[in-house]
């Protein structure tokens, strides 16, 4: 219980620290404000998915850490549509964008939503605290990630 508590209140504080760097982004329109933004929330993705493949291959942490790993990338990809205005493509900053994002954008939401769709089930997997689901579940989503990146990512 301690423990689920613990991955609820992390989530909360991801899911509203997710929300205010959207609502900040958008207010400002900064082209490179938001590249810098949005590849420090895609980072936390991604170290969160370093750690989670880590308990499943190595047995490294514990099976709340991998909760709290869930967290984090289901706040990352429910806040992900909003991450991607026009003007954010690759050549601006550090920008690693395709240009498809822009000019196949049903494509691109569906890559969106097949994230999202993977994030949650991780979430639900992770509750559950089996190692086998836990991993089965790893890669779907990693596959979601990779489908996304080999498109729209240099």
């Amino acid at each position: 219980m301690k423990h689920r508590f613990g991955t609820m209140v992390a989530g909360i504080v991801a899911a509203a620290s997710l929300a205010g760097f959207v609502a900040g982004a958008q207010a400002q329109q900064d082209p490179l404000a938001v590249v810098e933004a949005r590849k420090t929330e895609l980072k936390k993705a991604g170290d969160a998915m370093k750690a989670a493949a880590g308990f499943v291959r190595d047995g490294r942490g514990t099976a709340a850490d991998v909760q709290a790993a869930a967290a984090t990338i289901d706040a990352v990809a429910k806040a992900f549509p909003g991450w991607w205005p026009e003007g954010t493509a690759a050549g601006l900053g550090k920008s690693e964008a395709k240009p498809g994002i822009w000019t196949n954008p049903d494509d691109f939401k569906a890559k969106t939503t097949a994230f999202q769709t993977e994030a949650a089930a991780f979430v639900v997997a992770a509750a559950g605290g089996d190692k086998a689901a836990i991993g089965d579940q790893v890669g779907k989503l990693g596959g979601s990630c990779k489908a996304c990146h080999d498109a729209y990512r240099e």
